[in-house]
């Protein structure tokens, strides 16, 4: 099943103050993080500390993401830490092939054998940060079935591209991602503009409302403050689901009538709007699913 990631936090694996409160936040995942945001004199360290990380940062329920490094070596030893019950996906970073993507499924199965895990129990969050990487990325969504989404980096796709980063120079690789990855069959996870102002809430609501538009599901971010926007942003509203149970429950009442259309408030309702709005009749459902099992556990 597909999992809810509205809201997906970066925490750094080996600094305490930040992995003693993520599970309080509200984040639907947590992405403990191995990679730039921890020293290379510190990746050692953040590799001991991880399975306990896991452990505390998923206590209230929340998936737990790890991102790995970049580097094959450094990958090779962060997936032997990473991989285990506690952890649902491992975030890849710099994927640039098919190639390179199943160079670490076999490393993610070693390492799932040698633990007795069923095979493909972990999952892929694939980040695409090269102009090759952007160029292969419909063939690397769909290259293994651990992954489970795709999200870009936008400043390592920048330099690589020589680009500067602002919304209108990422509004097509973005596009192209979403295309991408509903064409796989995966989450498409990002904002379609440029985040990095983080302290300008409203601002940064418009930005996540606007990705929804686009077909994104959720988004990673790197301050609390952004959580509770995501978890609004990429949820349905009471209206959307009251037109939505209108659009679903009129095509019914239409084909009983033999009629293969209809109109809600002046607009003709044909098979892929009434599709569309199932989809978010369903999305809703999965939302508060886990909001209830989320809260039988806090009680």
């Amino acid at each position: 099943m597909t999992p809810v990631w509205r809201s997906l936090q970066y925490v750094p694996a080996h600094v305490e103050k930040f992995v003693s409160t993520a599970h309080t936040r509200g984040a639907d995942a947590i992405i403990l993080d191995l990679e730039d945001s921890v020293p290379p004199d510190e990746k050692t360290r953040a590799r001991d500390l991880l399975a306990e990380a896991a452990r505390r940062v998923g206590q209230a329920g929340a998936d737990v993401l790890v991102r790995i490094n970049g580097d094959p070596m450094l990958a090779a030893s962060d997936i032997v830490a990473a991989v285990g019950a506690a952890v649902s996906a491992l975030v890849l970073p710099k994927v640039d092939s098919v190639e390179d993507l199943l160079a670490l499924d076999r490393l993610v199965s070693q390492a799932e054998a040698d633990r007795g895990m069923a095979p493909g129990a972990t999952g892929f969050l694939v980040l695409i940060e090269s102009a090759r990487g952007l160029l292969d990325m419909a063939n690397i969504a769909k290259a293994s079935p651990r992954v489970m989404a795709l999200n870009l980096g936008n400043e390592d796709l920048a330099l690589d591209i020589g680009m500067e980063v602002d919304d209108e120079t990422l509004q097509l690789p973005r596009q192209q991602m979403a295309i991408a990855a509903a064409a796989a069959g995966v989450m498409p996870i990002g904002l379609i503009g440029a985040a990095t102002q983080y302290a300008d809430l409203e601002a940064y609501r418009a930005l996540a409302r606007r990705s929804r538009r686009f077909g994104f599901q959720g988004s990673s971010c790197i301050h609390p403050s952004q959580i509770a926007i995501l978890n609004e942003a990429f949820s349905p509203t009471e209206e959307e689901v009251a037109r939505a149970l209108r659009i679903v429950e009129g095509a019914k009442a239409a084909r009983a009538e033999g009629r293969g259309a209809f109109a809600i408030d002046g607009r003709m309702i044909d098979t892929p709007i009434e599709r569309r709005a199932e989809r978010l009749l369903e999305r809703y459902a999965a939302i508060k699913s886990r909001e209830a099992a989320l809260a039988r556990r806090r009680s």
